[in-house]
């Protein structure tokens, strides 16, 4: 009994044992799966928190690098007064600091420097610097081009190093920035960019003091005959730039910043993971590892403990069942609020900083005509001024977009049924955009508010002008009902991912690196006003040219058509009478 009880016993020992060893080993692996899911997970949501911080503070560097071009241009500062309006918008606050650089050909360095003397003692000389700190000839038969620092404002975060140094804006004056061949090579490219450009990262010793990942972040400025005469940049340090992040992060966090194809040198690559990160001008890696601490709490229990754990829980395979369809009602609940938030925080972000570009360049001059009027000329002031009003008129645009798609307010547009010329429309809105554009064919009468037909076309005209191509064009024409005016530019196509999703709130139609990211309502907005007057607003790309057609109702064809309920728009309307003229009121 004993010996058939013990020939019972040992298979089923086995069975039991290879049942623990498969839940173990299966355990074993889901949690190594798990850990490794739950580091990589852990890696990417810092790294858009990193990124979002060093997004931000390189578009506050643009920001205030813009302000700065213009002011250079509008008014031809001396450095005192450069220095002082960059304090004014508070523009140095985490740079080494801010200055202007002059593009001088090596022909003309002579009489530039006479020039110099002539008009202030601040630049004497052209010049690089040693290892040592001490100055050097910069002259060398095969440069062609020089980059004397000509203008100059100290950084807050280095003040504090100078000891009280009184002329501050004085420092580096005559420093030829191309002294240095990487960065010789990347001022030539800034000064030949249309816009924003980054140079790559190098480190610098000079006077026995080491700093590493300096860069700089440039914005040319234009002279008066329209060329480049100079580039306002900022010297920024690598490790400055998340000066803004939360320091419980940095406790959890190891990060680094560093040209795209090299390797992190202050982190371990292989327990790092890497980002690209696409700048303005430039493409950077970003490494991201969890300090020594963070990774053990990522890891939490030893997976052997765990796997017995789990070899005694088996039996529980019911209740777990449960807790998986609980758990995964929770997840999805959870996600749709994540959703919501994201979309809240991706809308605040692009509203805040589409306002604080042209915000930054308001203020800016508006305190420099407050405070120093009499030291501008007439021409110069109403330069100025003509920018305030430039700006301004950005800004209420912007404000406008806003309210007529924000859900609550929606209610309370109406839609001002009239005769309206499309030409005298476009004329309009080419003069509110600021742009030109050539217009052929007939421009045709649509039954339709003229107000909105003219933003529509604003929109559709800013967008050509930012991001498509030198040629503008304004086609009119009818059919069957309908008059149309389309917009086109020889830019190149818009892809074919993004055009499904540019209609709606809060996309792009465009990425790109010399253009900063905006609200995304110009196109969502125009094509819902068009469907709310019977209209169509669609793109389409005819292999050489990027043409958004806008079709309204004909005058005569179009009372019948406004009457009846509206086709696909996604905001409801009634129709009101006003006076002999009739209106759409969007309904909540």
């Amino acid at each position: 009994m004993t010996s058939s009880s013990a020939r019972r016993r040992k298979p089923l020992a086995i069975g039991l044992s290879v049942i623990v060893c498969v839940v173990v080993a299966l355990v074993s692996i889901g949690e190594f799966s798990r850990e490794r899911a739950t580091v990589d997970g852990w890696m990417d949501r810092q790294a858009q928190v990193v990124e979002g911080v060093v997004d931000d503070a390189i578009d506050g560097v643009f920001r205030n690098l813009t302000a700065a071009a213009a002011f250079v241009e509008q008014t031809s500062p001396k450095s005192p007064e450069f220095a002082e309006f960059i304090d004014r918008i508070d523009g140095a606050a985490n740079a080494v600091g801010i200055g202007y650089l002059t593009i001088v050909r090596s022909k003309e360095v002579e009489v530039y420097l006479e020039h110099q003397h002539e008009s202030g003692p601040e630049l004497h000389e052209i010049f690089g610097l040693n290892e040592d700190g001490s100055r050097k000839s910069i002259y060398d038969g095969n440069r062609t081009e020089f980059y004397p620092v000509e203008m100059f404002a100290v950084g807050k975060i280095v003040r504090p190093l100078l000891n009280g140094e009184s002329t501050l804006e004085q420092l580096g004056l005559g420093l030829d920035i191309g002294y240095d061949p990487i960065w010789r090579e990347d001022v030539a490219a800034a000064a030949a960019a249309p816009g924003p450009a980054l140079s790559r990262f190098i480190d610098i010793k000079l006077a026995g003091l080491a700093l590493d990942g300096v860069f700089f972040a440039s914005i040319p400025v234009e002279g008066a005959d329209g060329e480049i005469d100079g580039l306002v940049a900022a010297m920024m340090l690598e490790p400055l730039l998340l000066g803004d992040l939360d320091n419980r992060l940095l406790d959890e966090v190891q990060w680094e910043l560093f040209a795209e194809g090299g390797l992190p040198e202050r982190i371990d690559p292989s327990s790092s993971r890497v980002f690209a990160l696409e700048m303005p001008g430039a493409t950077w890696s970003l490494a991201i590892a969890p300090t020594d601490d963070a990774l053990s709490d990522l890891r939490g229990q030893p997976w052997w403990l765990v796997a017995t754990v789990a070899g005694v829980l088996a039996a529980l395979a019911a209740l777990s069942l449960w807790l998986l369809v609980d758990r995964r009602v929770e997840h999805s609940r959870l996600m749709r609020f994540k959703q919501v938030v994201d979309d809240k925080d991706r809308f605040l972000a692009s509203v805040s900083h589409e306002l604080r570009t042209p915000l930054t360049v308001v203020s800016g001059v508006a305190n420099e005509l407050r405070d120093r009027r009499k030291a501008f000329t007439e021409e110069e002031e109403s330069s100025l001024l003509t920018m305030l009003v430039d700006q301004s008129d950005e800004l209420a645009a912007i404000v406008e977009d806003l309210l007529i798609a924000a859900r609550s307010d929606i209610g309370k547009v109406v839609i001002q049924y009239q005769q309206t010329d499309l030409g005298a429309e476009a004329r309009r809105a080419l003069e509110a955009a600021g742009t030109t554009a050539t217009m052929r064919g007939e421009p045709g009468i649509a039954w339709a508010d003229g107000q909105r037909v003219g933003q529509i076309l604003r929109n559709l005209l800013t967008n050509a002008h930012r991001y498509g191509g030198p040629k503008v064009h304004i086609e009119f024409s009818a059919n069957a009902g309908s008059v149309v005016a389309v917009v086109a530019d020889n830019g190149p196509p818009i892809p074919e991912k993004t055009r499904d999703v540019m209609f709606e709130a809060y996309e792009s139609a465009h990425k790109s690196d010399q253009v900063v990211r905006s609200v995304g309502l110009g196109l969502y907005i125009s094509r819902n006003l068009a469907r709310a007057m019977g209209g169509e607003l669609d793109y389409a790309h005819d292999g050489a040219w990027s043409r958004f057609r806008l079709s309204l109702p004909e005058v005569n064809a179009a009372r019948e058509r406004v009457m009846a309920p509206p086709r696909r728009a996604v905001l409801q309307a009634e129709v009101v009478p006003i006076g002999q003229t009739s209106a759409v009121r969007f309904l909540e």
